[in-house]
């Protein structure tokens, strides 16, 4: 094991214009046979507690519809993105629309007619509920809350905020979100209406455009989106992934989130640059039950796991029994998964975030993280893996990440945070 910082063999690679991971070398065919510290064995040798009661069910938290959101093209309305996301796989969807009509348009200071949505809020919540199935698909209708800061264009980040409804029975749906005149609201003030509304509140895409990034004047959210649809998983998603690792090494208790930030759901995967696909990528939550209380409730737990098309990874800590354990006493990681037969050159790594050097608050710069790699290796496309790895219950946050040519078709695990 070596420790680095701030994958920066891959955050260069992308800054320069290729989104290729390193070399891993040739793929490896399995485990090795072996035990020692940060070495990986068939799990079948090993007496390891059987999963939980429940199912991995796959989403998009971050979607956007005609009719309630600039900028979608004029036809992706509900009905159709209800369609193609039971097409592609998708048991939730949440429409996360602009709160007003300006949206994220930097063009505008004021109410403009002439965009898609003049109010309310949530204009497909009884659409959405007709398009939902229970038991077989979820539409929510939540909201992408988004303000911009002063200046013709904004310079200043002010953050765009997604609302995912977490009470359906008891969602505050009145009034109007406020994030107008502009430059008047704050990222703080924008997390506390998401939060007095009854949102599951994600930080989306906090490294962006300078009008749609976090100003970092609050950390009250509840996930952040660490993988944004656009150009696959690059260099401004890994700085939202560093992010919450170093959330996690605080002791915030924040879930990860990957959403495709679909504006144009006609789209075909893997998607466009500027025009990400339906469910490119999309959070896999593990929830007892086909409810939307379950989905939540996993979403609240970190129970999740990003990937892009069929490329996809879980972790999971047990105890040197076997037990399901994530402390201190936990001797063995379990990485599944499987890579997408259209990922190239893909490899996996498994790291320790140990520490980060976090000045978000003051010149919202990406925190510096320094971690371990526990495990790296190179796969086939197409391969599943089923792996227990070797540690020692060293505190950290354990992650792990799938990297693919071309940024698609990648995967992100949840992280196991031992203290």
């Amino acid at each position: 094991m070596h420790a680095r910082t701030l994958s920066l063999a891959l955050l260069l690679a992308a800054c320069q214009g290729d989104p290729s991971p390193p070399d891993a070398g040739p793929p490896d065919s399995g485990p090795p046979d072996a035990g020692g510290i940060g070495e990986a064995i068939d799990p079948s040798t090993l007496d390891l507690a059987a999963d939980p009661p429940g199912e991995w069910l796959a989403g998009d938290l971050h979607v956007h519809a005609t009719g309630a959101s600039n900028d979608t093209g004029g036809d992706s309305f509900p009905e159709d993105i209800a369609r193609i996301a039971r097409e592609r796989g998708l048991f939730f969807v949440v429409l996360t629309d602009h709160s007003n009509s300006t949206g994220s348009d930097v063009s505008t200071t004021e109410e403009d007619p002439a965009l898609f949505n003049m109010g309310p809020e949530f204009p497909y919540w009884d659409e959405a509920n007709r398009l939902s199935e229970p038991g077989a698909f979820l539409m929510v209708d939540g909201n992408e809350l988004s303000p911009v800061a002063d200046g013709d264009p904004p310079t200043e980040p002010t953050g765009h905020v997604g609302c995912v409804p977490a009470d359906l029975e008891a969602f505050d749906r009145s009034g109007a979100i406020v994030d107008r005149p502009r430059g008047a609201v704050t990222g703080a003030e924008t997390l506390a209406q998401a939060r007095e509304r009854g949102c599951f509140v994600v930080l989306n895409h906090p490294w962006g455009t300078p009008w749609t990034s976090f100003d970092w004047t609050s950390f009250d959210y509840d996930a952040v989106e660490v993988w944004n649809g656009t150009a696959g998983l690059d260099a401004l998603d890994l700085r939202g992934h560093d992010a919450w690792r170093c959330d996690l090494l605080q002791g915030r208790a924040v879930t990860p989130i990957a959403a495709s930030d679909c504006h144009r759901v006609h789209t075909e995967p893997p998607g466009e640059t500027l025009h990400p696909a339906l469910g490119f990528p999309r959070t896999h939550v593990f929830a007892e039950a086909r409810t939307w209380p379950a989905i939540v409730a996993g979403l609240r737990a970190g129970r999740v796991a990003l990937g892009d098309g069929e490329s996809v990874l879980f972790l999971d800590a047990y105890a040197e029994g076997g037990e399901l354990e994530a402390s201190r006493e936990t001797r063995w990681l379990r990485l599944r998964g499987r890579v997408d037969p259209a990922a190239g050159r893909p490899s996996v790594v498994l790291t320790r975030a140990v520490a980060c050097g976090d000045t978000r608050g003051v010149d919202r710069e990406a925190p510096g993280i320094e971690e371990v790699v526990v495990l790296e290796r190179g796969l086939e496309p197409g391969q599943e893996i089923d792996w227990a790895v070797r540690v020692e219950g060293e505190v950290g946050v354990y992650s792990a990440m799938l990297r693919a040519s071309r940024g698609h078709y990648g995967a992100v695990s949840r992280g196991i945070v031992l203290e």
